[in-house]
């Protein structure tokens, strides 16, 4: 999905996954979820995709392990 959004997987580190955007830090996520990002206006978009898409999974609470660390 980030792919296909312009960003660039920057490296992917002890489970957190890192993302680059024009070249420049975009956002990391790990394992559990916890996110660091910049503000790019990009990236609430994915964000709000991502969420958007976690309504459908099948399990109790869909905020569970989303966690975002600013």
């Amino acid at each position: 999905m980030a792919r296909s959004r312009g960003f660039e997987v920057a490296d992917v580190n002890e489970g957190a996954l890192t993302l680059n955007l024009n070249g420049e830090f975009a956002a990391m996520v790990d394992e559990t979820g916890a996110m660091n990002y910049h503000p790019y206006k990009e990236v609430f978009n994915m964000i709000d995709e991502v969420l958007k898409i976690r309504v459908e999974i099948p399990y109790g609470n869909p905020e569970e392990g989303m966690q975002l660390n600013m």
